[in-house]
């Protein structure tokens, strides 16, 4: 987990830092991974990070499945049955999904719509100097608050060594919140980074691979897919996929399996594994206590997680493909924002039979 590396060295010297500082350096990091390119230098993107999972709303007609990741008071020590299966229905599915059946020249074109809660300190957005980012402020300790949409699309070929296509789309405020909610979207609009000078370009990468400008390949080279690397050395039993996952994150017991759950933030990480890989993976998640049912229907069924005291998290799985369709993460309410999630991010999968190149 690069981005998970990246905050433990945030505020280092600092003699405690909070679960709120961390939230606020996750989400700066991400603004900054997602927004970063030289207008004069040759577009190559910056590896998108969402800044955490976040419940969206729903695509009309498509049966789905939520996964809940909440802040209660202690996980239960065994696996949820009614949790399990759901995942394995999820699982079975995959097998069949629609990313299996491409045709030659055929793209899975995913469309990613992130909203994103950025909030606003009125005494840093008046400060001078330009080090000082005023959308850095805590929900609690913020002024007011933006909710930044942020609109991309990816074309995945059937033959993945061939090039892929990164519309950069654009980003916009569409909501405001508290009475300097307006003074907020103004300072947002006049910032340097908000709609990033990459917008409207569309990117061709060489089989889904991207290059550190000069020509270096960085540590986390592939845009969408990063456990690519991984895939032959991942196993496909259940269980020893959940190891696995837990291996990596340096952790035991309970402390490895939020880890395993807050890794659950990239929808196309996820989506774009091999199928076989991908049930066993959904199989592997079902394994972990602490996931329970808490809502069920003919289309969908709600799951949740137990982070104590720190973060709610939503999984939407598609049950009739097994793709995720979006993943969501919020810290709390209160503030100018009131009960607004932190970050909400939307994937929409389908095929098409061609894909922009300019």
């Amino acid at each position: 987990m690069l981005l998970m590396e990246r905050v433990r060295e945030i505020g280092i010297d600092e003699t405690r830092i909070s679960e709120e500082n961390v939230r606020v350096a996750r989400q700066a990091l991400a603004r900054e991974a997602g927004r970063s390119v030289r207008p004069d230098a040759v577009r190559r993107p910056r590896r998108r990070i969402w800044a955490g999972v976040g419940i969206g709303g729903l695509v009309a007609g498509t049966a789905v499945t939520a996964i809940v990741v909440g802040s209660v008071l202690a996980p239960p020590a065994v696996p949820d049955a009614a949790a399990a299966e759901v995942l394995e229905h999820a699982a079975t599915v995959t097998v069949d999904a629609q990313d299996a059946s491409l045709s030659p020249g055929q793209f899975l074109r995913i469309e990613t719509v992130g909203e994103d809660l950025q909030f606003w300190n009125a005494a840093w957005a008046d400060d001078a100097d330009e080090n000082t980012f005023p959308f850095n402020a805590s929900r609690s300790g913020a002024d007011a608050a933006v909710l930044v949409r942020d609109t991309r699309v990816l074309y995945v070929p059937a033959d993945r060594s061939a090039d892929w296509f990164y519309d950069w789309g654009h980003a916009e405020v569409i909501e405001s919140f508290g009475d300097r909610g307006a003074e907020a979207a103004d300072t947002w609009s006049l910032m340097p980074g908000p709609k990033g000078t990459g917008r409207g370009v569309i990117e061709t990468l060489p089989a889904g691979q991207f290059l550190a400008e000069g020509g270096d390949v960085p540590p986390t080279p592939y845009l969408a897919d990063r456990y690519r690397p991984f895939y032959a050395e991942m196993p496909r039993e259940p269980q020893a996929l959940l190891d696995w996952l837990r291996a990596q994150s340096g952790m035991t017991g309970i402390e490895a399996d939020r880890w395993v759950a807050a890794g659950l933030s990239d929808p196309s990480a996820i989506n774009l594994m091999p199928t076989d890989l991908r049930a066993s993976f959904f199989r592997a998640i079902a394994l972990m206590p602490g996931f329970e049912v808490v809502a069920e229907d003919d289309a969908s069924a709600t799951l949740r997680y137990v982070v104590p005291g720190h973060r709610t998290t939503t999984i939407v799985i598609d049950t009739a493909e097994g793709l995720v369709l979006s993943i969501a993460e919020n810290y709390g309410t209160g503030g100018p924002a009131g009960d607004t999630p932190d970050s909400v991010t939307r994937v929409v999968t389908s095929v098409v039979d061609s894909a922009p190149t300019s």
